[in-house]
């Protein structure tokens, strides 16, 4: 068999190996790290599974002068973007298992046993629709059919759920019940659905928490608070098992996010943002990221007319100190021009002297 059959199988044995040990971890009846384990084990076998398929389309998961392979964020966007083999809403729906398995790993949260139950039956449900994609298997050929998450009542209607949710976390924050931990470790799991579902994931932050919680004890209603969240909603098919679960983002909008520069009229609201956490990067951040020197790197800013586009830079001031921030966006716009072989080196040499380099 060819190297990167080889490869490619060995890819999608071992993201089936931790699907079901995920499944096996989620029906186990104790719960001592069981909802940790569900969620790790679920994002590597995407990350692997996506991995076969890139591998398969592409011939490769590495970068041109890469060291490692690619990251989950890198496959999500190669799948989505140049594979193609993942729509945005299932990309959504892997950007909430990275930000619930980011906390599981870094942070104490507290996954609730219905959220827990979609995370691993929309999982599933993915995990079949890419392999019948993708290679034309179906996974109830490759595993037994009992071995599947099962919940005495899965939940129908993600809204319900939510507002179930955050109630329980209002008990927490009332006045007097010193019960503020609990109540974040709650709510960093609603976040997840919520940094998760913008335009471009982001990771939940104790900064944004912290908010979050500040923004609630002062009155205000957590569909303003958190209005992604209004976006997604639960198609749900079958009644026993299998059942078929996917998280979509066309629910009906009671409210959503106003763009950058958008008048706030009718039901947009808008969206606080922390802009020292948006345009987080300065120019040798991104130089490192992108593995070129702090010059070359202006450069190519110039070149594609980065600062031209304020959602990829802003000049951020605090006190008498000034800050060139660059958005995340910036950066894959960056990376997607060196990806499409854009010339680093007769880009300096067009632009060098405005960096004061003398030309040769």
């Amino acid at each position: 068999m060819p190297r990167t059959k080889r490869d490619v199988a060995e890819l999608k044995n071992r993201a089936i190996n931790s699907l079901v040990l995920g499944i096996e971890l989620f029906n186990r009846p104790h719960d001592q790290g069981r909802a940790e384990g569900v969620l790790i084990l679920l994002h590597h076998a995407f990350e692997m599974i996506l991995k076969a398929v890139i591998k398969d389309r592409s011939g490769t998961v590495h970068a041109k002068g890469e060291k490692y392979s690619y990251g989950f964020d890198k496959c999500l966007e190669v799948a989505q973007n140049e594979i193609k083999v993942i729509s945005s809403d299932e990309r959504g729906t892997l950007s909430i298992l990275d930000a619930h398995r980011d906390t599981a790993i870094h942070y104490y949260q507290d996954v609730s046993e219905d959220l827990l139950y979609i995370q691993a039956q929309a999982a599933v449900t993915l995990f079949d629709d890419l392999l019948n994609r993708a290679f034309k298997e179906s996974l109830g050929d490759l595993i037994p059919e009992r071995v599947l998450p099962i919940s005495t009542r899965p939940p129908k209607d993600l809204q319900v759920l939510v507002d179930s949710e955050l109630s329980q976390i209002d008990g927490l924050l009332e006045p007097g019940s010193r019960k503020g931990l609990q109540a974040t470790a709650r709510l960093r799991s609603i976040m997840a659905l919520a940094t998760a579902s913008r335009d471009e994931a982001e990771r939940v932050t104790e900064a944004e928490l912290r908010r979050a919680v500040s923004r609630r004890r002062r009155g205000e209603d957590w569909k303003v608070i958190f209005p992604e969240i209004a976006q997604l909603k639960l198609d749900t098919q079958g009644g026993g098992i299998p059942i078929f679960l996917r998280i979509k983002k066309d629910a009906d909008l009671a409210v959503r996010v106003a763009k950058n520069g958008e008048p706030v009229v009718g039901t947009l609201i808008k969206q606080e943002i922390n802009i020292w956490d948006k345009y987080n990067m300065g120019r040798d951040d991104l130089a490192k990221k992108l593995k070129l020197t702090g010059p070359k790197t202006s450069a190519l800013i110039l070149e594609l007319q980065i600062q031209e586009d304020p959602d990829c830079f802003k000049i951020l001031k605090r006190k008498s100190t000034s800050f060139k921030g660059y958005s995340k966006k910036a950066l894959d716009l960056l990376r997607q021009a060196l990806r499409d072989g854009i010339d680093v080196d007769s880009v300096w040499q067009k632009h060098r002297h405005r960096f004061g380099a003398k030309k040769n």
